[in-house]
This record gives C-alpha cells, structure tokens and sequence, in this order.
C-alpha cells in the first residue's frame, strides 16, 4: 500500500501540476472569465489606501459589530443588507505584498498537487472490485466533488458568474481525469482476501 500511495502521490501529481500548468499558462479559458478594472493604477491606490493589511475583504461590510447592543447590530444589519441589494458587491484577496516570483509559485504548487494526489490515492485503495476504467472514473469524479464542494457556494453566495464556476468544475474534472489515468495504473487496491488477512 505505501509503494501504490507513493506512486500515485509523485506520479499523479506530476501530471496534474503539467495539466494546470497548461490549463493556466497555455489555454485561455481561464483569463477570459476576468475583467479588467477601469483606470488600474487609480483602483490601485483606492485599494491600496482603503486595505490596511493583506486578507480577505467584503464590501459592503460595514463596522466591526463588537460591542454593540440589539438594536445597534439590528440596524448595522439593514444598512449592509441595503447596500447589498444596491451593489456592487465585492469579495476581494489583497495581497499588498504582491505577487511573489513565478518559479517560487511553481514550486510551491507541485507538493500541494501532490499532496491532492496522495489523498485521492489513498480513497482509490479504499475502493474493491473496480475495473481501471472504474478507477479513473472515480477519480475524476472525486475531482468534480471538489470543484463543486469548493466552487459553487462562492456561485450562490458571492455571485461568482456562472462560467467562471463552470470552468473551474470542468477544469478540477479533467484534472483529475488525467491524472487519475496515471494513478488508477499504479496504485492498485487490495483483493478483500489481502486485506483480511493484513488484520
């Protein structure tokens, strides 16, 4: 079990790090779904002075709500709730630090690649009576899963467009499509004979 867990880690994750490096830097479905801002060195500087430190902002959000009473918090409630429905909604990762060196990103990609890999490894082994061609279904579907656990509440919640989230459950299927060839192949599950008597 630990040669098939690392196997389907470096192997399956290697060719899921080359599919999203393609994905990402030689087709362009994924920059299409992004809109350039109106005059970017002005927005630059908006931001840049309205967000103290990197994280994650929501506009609108209104004042920390710490330390209000009732009727306080009920009425900061139905000014956002206000604001909400007017627009625009805003759901924001400021990085004041910028972007950090390409190669650097790259690097730090393949182990968490690999570490995705490693997981979906381990729920394969998990499995018994599967054809390969099972194998690899179950691993792109697992891909999907993902994309839908992770993607569509941001759909519901934040308006994230529609093919921006179809894209990325697309992109998270065929990741793991590909990649799943390659792991189904080398991580093999026990027969239930092999692993009653391992107990």
């Amino acid at each position: 079990m630990l040669k098939s867990l690392t196997l389907g880690a470096i192997l399956g994750g290697l060719a899921a790090f080359l599919w999203s490096f393609i994905s990402y830097g030689v087709l362009s479905w994924h920059l299409k779904q992004y809109h350039s801002f109106q005059n970017e060195d002005d927005v630059s500087a908006l931001v840049s002075s309205h967000a103290p430190e990197s994280g994650i902002y929501l506009l609108p959000l209104g004042p920390l709500q710490d330390g209000m009473n009732a009727e306080q918090k009920k009425a900061a409630m139905e000014i956002r709730s206000e604001k909400m429905k007017k627009g625009p909604l805003v759901f924001a990762a400021v990085n004041r630090g910028g972007f950090d060196s390409f190669p650097k990103v790259l690097l730090t990609q393949l182990p968490c690649q690999m570490f995705a890999a490693l997981l979906l490894t381990w729920m394969l082994l998990q499995t018994t009576g599967l054809t390969y061609a099972r194998r690899v279904a179950f691993l792109a579907i697992a891909g999907l899963a993902a994309s839908v656990i992770a993607d569509l509440p941001y759909w519901n919640w934040y308006s994230f467009p529609a093919t921006y989230t179809g894209t990325n459950l697309i992109d998270y299927t065929l990741t793991w499509l590909l990649a799943g060839l390659v792991i189904a192949k080398v991580a093999k599950p026990q027969t239930a004979a092999a692993r009653g008597g391992s107990l």
